[in-house]
């Protein structure tokens, strides 16, 4: 018995726990999704729609087992209604897979009783699908695309259109693989899985702990060093794990605590973590599951946009450094003692092998192959690292779990797929998508700044309660095409809604990630929220830089490129001296020398034009040149 509860330990899921029989059925279901995934991301010898019908079964399944439909169902088994959704999904989608190819041939425009029945199943199970994991948002706004199909009529203005009856609405959503398994399911399925594995795999192996012991010993003396070991380590995990909220729980629960025991206000140390967090979903090289969808819509390598995101990416950490430091500083926090910060030398000795499956996966990349086929070999050469230690060697039970791991992950990412597959078709079925558009342009005047500054407004908008991944899949599809009209480059102006996506996970009033931090720092979410938009205020601008400042995106010379990073890093340091009302090294800072700093910023962080920079720079001597002054005196009078 003991032996069993090794392998089949109790399930945490959203208010059910699964244990003894239930838990052994979902960990050998999660498991076999997994090495299911393992497969084809290896060997992809699988049709098209067994590869995207198994991933949205699968995803039905482990959710319906392990999150109740409501708060009074029970806590610690599926339910009857939990039983007759797992049947309904295995019916439905298990249809779609044995019957797409005879009706690809025979039955296109002219579907049978059978397929509208199992259609109107599937919708149903999609969207409780994502109901039960992400709450109602995000169905509602699915259902809502399929109503606008119907009453296409009555919709106002540009936005109308003729209308479609019902069995085309079902046909097409369903028998299709335009929507619910279209581009967002195979992209999920063929991409973002096999790395959720992979990152599974990556933590198991120790590699968690590693990531985490090497930001202690790279910044556990400086002042604040738990703030900056929470923004390092989460830089390095959230490139893993591609997923903000994962990246708080994982790393949180170790830096929250810790950042509290210093000194840190725990509104402060959530926020720190929850935008640390963020931001590691645009850390290359592994970024967010946002970033395939990004890669497969703009039809672009995915190693382009990683490459693309290098710059944006280390000044946003950077920001969040700065401002970390000079909130110590303000707060009169110190780093951590001596004896609980390990040597640099000792941690890269014990485990520098595992940088190995990151470089096999950037190295496959970059040599043309598929990112799934990177994650799988990254899979194996975590597992096969492993072994270099006894304390990290994976066995048996430790790839089982990490299998499990992966698929258990997947829930909450996974849970949205369905449901923005039907988004998508409901755009597409009625041509929304290039409507929208049209009426943001003409609602902005033709003004691309404008337009920048709405296509912002509605991803924050649109992303409140959502992930980062489904706010950027609806948004690409019915704002992106603005910005492409109006001029901006494809990837940049995807991007620009990606970012924008982002910040919604730290704008209040619904942020998931300041939320997750919150809970960990017994914080007010509210407040942590506001700290965190305080302490990530670059995510805002980023979106702009991309519009106006394509050199940070690798669009130019080495001579520009440079110019652009440089400006970008002194109007980083200008903003957050700013923002905090204190310098580095010298303290609180005037009124007037923080509009001074400001004034810079903005004249650093505008359009690469020279004699901007030049104002900056001289701006930027003249808020400094107190702190220069006193410095040289007191120079002097030490030589004295």
């Amino acid at each position: 018995m003991m032996a069993l509860d090794k392998w089949f330990p109790p399930i945490e899921g959203k208010n059910r726990t699964l244990a003894g029989p239930y838990a052994v059925v979902y960990r050998l279901i999660a498991a076999s999704f997994a090495i299911w995934y393992v497969y084809t991301s290896g060997f992809g010898l699988v049709s098209t729609e067994t590869n995207r019908g198994f991933y949205l079964l699968f995803t039905a399944v482990l959710v319906f087992l392990g999150y109740p439909a409501r708060r009074g169902a029970p806590k610690h088994r599926p339910s009857i209604i939990d039983l007759v959704l797992i049947v309904s999904a295995l019916a439905s989608i298990g249809y779609w897979m044995d019957q797409y190819v005879p009706y690809a041939m025979f039955r296109v425009s002219e579907p049978n009783q059978w397929d509208l029945t199992m259609g109107a199943i599937a919708v149903v199970v999609v969207l409780e699908t994502s109901r039960r994991v992400l709450g109602p948002a995000i169905p509602i706004i699915a259902f809502l695309f399929l109503l606008q199909l119907y009453f296409g009529p009555y919709l106002p203005g540009k936005l109308s259109h003729s209308g479609m009856p019902v069995d085309r609405i079902i046909e097409f959503t369903f028998s299709t693989q335009e929507a619910m398994f279209g581009v967002v399911t195979a992209t999920f399925a063929t991409f973002v899985f096999p790395f959720m594995i992979f990152g599974a795999f990556l933590e198991r192996s120790g590699a968690g702990a590693f990531f985490m012991d090497l930001a202690t010993a790279l910044t556990g003396r400086w002042r604040g060093g738990p703030a900056k070991i929470a923004t390092l380590s989460s830089a390095l995990f959230g490139s893993i794990s591609g997923s903000s909220v994962a990246n708080v729980v994982a790393s949180g629960a170790f830096t929250i605590p810790m950042m509290k025991r210093i000194g840190f206000k725990p509104h402060h140390a959530a926020a720190i973590e929850a935008i640390a967090s963020t931001g590691g979903q645009v850390m290359p090289p592994i970024m967010g599951a946002g970033v395939f969808i990004l890669a497969t819509l703009t039809q672009t390598e995915y190693l382009s946009i990683a490459l693309m995101n290098v710059i944006p990416a280390i000044l946003f950490f950077i920001f969040v450094l700065l401002m970390v430091d000079l909130e110590a500083m303000r707060s009169g926090i110190k780093g951590l003692p001596r004896e609980e910060i390990p040597r640099v030398g000792d941690v890269l000795r014990r485990g520098w092998v595992f940088f190995i499956p990151l470089i096999v996966v950037v190295t496959l990349l970059f040599k043309g192959y598929s990112p799934d086929f990177g994650a799988f070999w990254g899979t194996v050469s975590a597992m096969v690292l492993s072994w270099l230690r006894k304390d990290t060697a994976m066995g048996p039970r430790s790839v089982f779990q990490a299998l499990v791991g992966g698929a258990h992950s997947n829930t909450t990412a996974g849970a949205a797929i369905g449901s923005l597959g039907v988004i998508i078709g409901g755009i597409i079925l009625s041509g929304l998508g290039l409507k929208f558009s049209a009426v943001l342009v003409e609602f902005a005047g033709g003004s691309l700044l404008l337009t920048v500054i709405i296509v912002t407004i509605i991803s924050v908008i649109i992303g409140m309660g959502s992930s980062t991944t489904g706010s950027y899949i609806i948004l690409a599809v019915v704002a992106a095409p603005a910005l492409i009209q109006l001029g901006v480059p494809e990837v940049p102006a995807h991007l620009v809604v990606f970012y924008a996506a982002c910040l919604s996970n730290i704008t209040p009033p619904v942020c998931v990630s300041a939320f997750a931090a919150a809970a960990i720092a017994k914080a007010d979410p509210m407040r942590t929220g506001f700290a965190a938009l305080k302490f990530g205020t670059t995510l805002i601008l980023v979106p702009f830089s991309f519009v106006y400042v394509p050199e940070l995106l690798l669009q130019g010379t080495a001579a520009e490129i440079t110019f652009a990073a440089v400006s970008y890093l002194l109007g980083y340091m200008a903003l957050a001296v700013a923002i905090q009302g204190i310098e580095f090294f010298a303290g609180p800072v005037s009124m007037w020398r923080r509009a001074l700093f400001l004034a810079a910023a903005v004249c650093f962080l505008l359009p690469m034009i020279l004699w901007l920079k030049l104002i900056g720079l001289i701006l930027l001597l003249a808020a400094w040149s107190p702190t220069i002054i006193e410095w040289r005196r007191r120079g002097r009078g030490a030589q004295r």
